[in-house]
């Protein structure tokens, strides 16, 4: 009896531990739950601490970047402490003139916000670049015309292009691509190339014209004389009583008349003298000069249509010293019985000069000369042999000089 008692009393015992066993778990935390150490973050889970999230920025460019719980506002705040396992949203704005390129570090790329999870200390970068200038509107469509005209106002010319098609002379009219790139270039077969007076480059004296062509275009080429203008700037020195000449010569004009010239300012040195013109395009400025001088002159030339002047410089220096140039010591041989001719010539002094023999004597048959058509040795010999004689010139100023001559007959 006593044996059933006791295994009664152990069945009932279990059975009372299963009931409590079995009862429902509570739905509430009770009043001395724990908070996990760190507190909530900012999604509601827990997981401890605070970390730094800090924005740099690079790049030509610029703008700001700000956050998401706020904090950041790059620009001047930079970095900011978010607790552990906060999410943060950055959002990068460029400024004037500039784009926001992109993220990196954080996980982050590409031009959006940017997500990242404060699970430690961390650098995120944005980039700010210059903003690139809006790309040239796309050229018209399709093929257009060149047409090349030529004013040729006294001048005459060419025009060409490139890429080829216009060569005007015969072509100046060619089609290419909308778009194209075209130089023409403007080229002088008399005259001169004036300016552009029509088209792209109308007013431009550059005789090279680039433009784009982007619809039917005319291009006109002006051509002129060359302006008339003196083609000496300088003048030779002279001498005293040596004859003196120099020609001054002109070019271009559009006028039609032989050129005539003029003093307009100053004078010519004492003994020359210009002619009005002497030649087309050209006078003569010619004479002996009487003393020692520097003058300074302008002279006019007018062509009937234009006109254009330039000063001029002459010195006058001191007489040359005469001498005897030609012959030498020695005169050119003749023949007897045959005619016998010897030019005369000096330099210096003041002209014209007279010449005579002062000592020893001429071939027989043989004189000497002096005359405005040329000084000179002349005459038949009638006798062989060698024949020595001074020679003599005189100037006007009586300048002398002398050399011992030596002529033989054959």
């Amino acid at each position: 009896m006593r044996g059933r008692r006791s295994a009664a009393g152990l069945i009932a015992l279990w059975m009372l531990a299963s009931a409590c066993g079995n009862q429902a778990t509570p739905t509430h935390p009770s009043q001395t739950q724990e908070i996990p150490a760190g507190g909530l973050d900012a999604s509601g889970s827990g997981s401890g601490g605070t970390f730094t999230l800090q924005v740099t920025k690079n790049g030509a460019g610029s703008g700001t970047v700000t956050s998401s719980p706020s904090g950041i506002s790059c620009g001047t705040t930079c970095s900011r402490s978010f607790s552990g396992g906060a999410t943060v949203t950055l959002t990068a704005v460029s400024a004037s003139g500039s784009v926001f390129a992109g993220w990196s570090g954080g996980g982050c790329t590409g031009t959006g916000s940017c997500t990242v999870q404060i699970n430690s200390n961390m650098t995120v970068t944005a980039a700010f670049n210059t903003s690139a200038p809006p790309p040239p509107p796309p050229p018209p469509s399709g093929t257009f015309t060149l047409n090349v005209t030529k004013v040729q106002n006294g001048g005459t010319g060419n025009v060409t292009s490139s890429p080829p098609g216009i060569d005007c002379g015969a072509t100046c009219t060619a089609n290419f691509a909308s778009g194209t790139s075209i130089t023409l270039f403007a080229s002088a077969t008399s005259g001169r190339f004036a300016s552009w007076t029509g088209g792209p480059c109308a007013g431009s004296t550059n005789p090279s014209c680039a433009f784009t062509l982007g619809a039917n275009t005319t291009a006109t080429a002006s051509f002129a004389n060359q302006p008339l203008t003196f083609i000496e700037s300088t003048l030779p020195d002279g001498n005293v009583g040596a004859d003196y000449s120099a020609f001054i010569n002109t070019t271009g004009g559009s006028g039609t008349q032989q050129h005539q010239f003029s003093l307009v300012a100053g004078s010519l040195p004492d003994g020359l003298q210009m002619q009005a013109f002497f030649g087309v395009q050209s006078t003569l400025i010619h004479g002996r000069p009487t003393r020692i001088q520097t003058s300074t002159f302008t002279v006019r030339v007018d062509d009937g249509a234009e006109t254009a002047t330039r000063t001029f410089t002459i010195t006058i220096n001191a007489a040359v010293t005469l001498a005897i140039t030609l012959p030498g010591p020695t005169a050119k041989s003749g023949t007897l019985g045959q005619f016998y001719f010897q030019n005369l010539f000096a330099s210096g002094g003041r002209t014209p000069y007279v010449w005579s023999v002062t000592g020893g004597a001429l071939p027989a048959g043989l004189q000497v000369i002096s005359a405005s058509n040329g000084n000179r040795i002349e005459g038949t010999p009638t006798a062989r042999g060698t024949f020595t004689f001074n020679l003599t010139v005189r100037d006007q100023d009586g300048q002398q000089a002398t050399q011992v001559t030596t002529i033989t007959i054959n």
